[in-house]
Parts: structure tokens; C-alpha cells; sequence
């Protein structure tokens, strides 16, 4: 986890992007730069775990006083998340169908609606678009609401996520870019209007 720097001027001036490991490396910036790509996204951001991506999602764009519109399919994980630290931070959470129609369940302070396709453990497939639309069309004051979407059963290579109106991908690395179960890491990547809270 050490970087070295040319000289004590350079360590105090932070003139270089790599201070220490743990905020990344040319390594683990490549492997960003990869699933960005595969994602058609703006920035992607590595995590330690598939589970870490989704809470690190979920805050970038929730805060207290927040709603967010939660699939009934999700990750069990995921679930346990917002029926505990989301709720104790003051953040409500609905779950919906995995078929329903979203508009009529958005409230005024709805910030965000979370997708998982297909969904875990029942597999239903989810009409991303129409989520999407209905999402960014809401009148909440802040521009609509956020869609974020778990597509790690089936990769930017079986869905383009992005592509079709998610704002925020996430991905648990553990599966098929692992490969084999042995390692833990997770990605979430943004589009061009969620880069920058992402990064923050």
C-alpha cells in the first residue's frame, strides 16, 4: 500500500493521483477504466464487496428526509440496508413489485428508485426504460428521481443498464469477473450526471 514520491515537495503538494494504496492505484484505476467501458459510463468506482457498492450507491444519493422506491426482489442484504441503517439515517423505504407501475408509488420526496434485473433468487425481469422514465419525469423539486439498478446477474454485457436510463450501475464483482467465488470487490459506475456525486 506505499507510494512512492520523487521528493517530500511532491508528497506535500498531492501533485500526484496515487497518495495511497488504499485510495487506489494504477492497478485498480485500470480495472475502473475497463468496467466503465463495458458499462458505457461516465466514472466507475471500485468497492470491496458487491454489497459495499450498493450502500456506497444508495448514499450518494440519498440523505435524511429521503424516500426511495426499493424492488421486493432485491438482495436480501440490500433489504436488510435500508430496513436498518437507511431508516436509523432517516431514510423511508417502500418496496414494489417487480412488475408494477412506479408512478402512482412516487412521492414527493421521493429520490431515488432502486432495480434489481433480474431480481434475486426469483429472477423477474424488470421493464428498465419504463422505470426510468417514469423516475426522471417525477416532479420532487430536485430534477426526479435517481435510478439505480443491481446488474450483476446479467453484466453490462447481457443488459446496458446505463443505456437504457440507470443512473447508477452496480455490479458485485465477486460473480462472473471474479469468476470463481474467491474474491470480494464490487463497481459502481455513473453516468454523466451522477459522476461527480458518485466520486464525492
Amino acid at each position: 500500500s506505499t507510494i512512492l514520491f520523487p521528493d517530500l515537495a511532491t508528497l506535500g503538494a498531492h501533485a500526484q493521483p496515487y497518495t495511497y494504496g488504499r485510495r487506489g492505484t494504477p492497478t485498480s484505476k485500470s480495472l475502473e477504466d475497463a468496467i466503465c467501458a463495458l458499462e458505457g459510463g461516465a466514472r466507475t468506482v471500485l468497492l470491496p464487496s458487491g454489497l459495499a457498492a450498493v450502500t456506497t450507491a444508495l448514499l450518494a444519493v440519498l440523505g435524511a428526509g429521503d424516500h426511495l422506491l426499493m424492488v421486493d426482489s432485491a438482495y436480501e442484504p440490500t433489504r436488510n440496508f435500508c430496513n436498518g441503517e437507511l431508516k436509523r439515517c432517516g431514510v423511508a423505504t417502500d418496496y414494489y413489485a417487480p412488475g408494477a407501475d412506479i408512478a402512482p408509488l412516487l412521492k414527493p420526496n421521493t429520490r431515488a428508485v432502486f432495480c434489481e434485473s433480474p431480481g434475486s433468487l426469483t429472477f423477474e425481469v424488470q421493464d428498465i426504460p419504463a422505470i426510468a422514465r417514469a423516475a426522471h419525469a417525477h416532479a420532487n423539486g430536485r430534477g426526479g428521481a435517481s435510478v439505480l439498478m443491481d446488474n450483476t446477474w446479467a453484466t453490462p454485457l447481457l443488459f446496458d443498464a446505463i443505456g437504457h436510463g440507470v443512473d447508477l450501475s452496480i455490479q458485485a464483482l465477486t460473480k462472473y469477473v471474479g469468476g470463481h467465488s474467491d474474491l470480494m470487490l464490487g463497481t459502481v459506475t455513473a453516468n454523466e450526471s451522477h459522476a461527480r456525486r458518485l466520486a464525492a
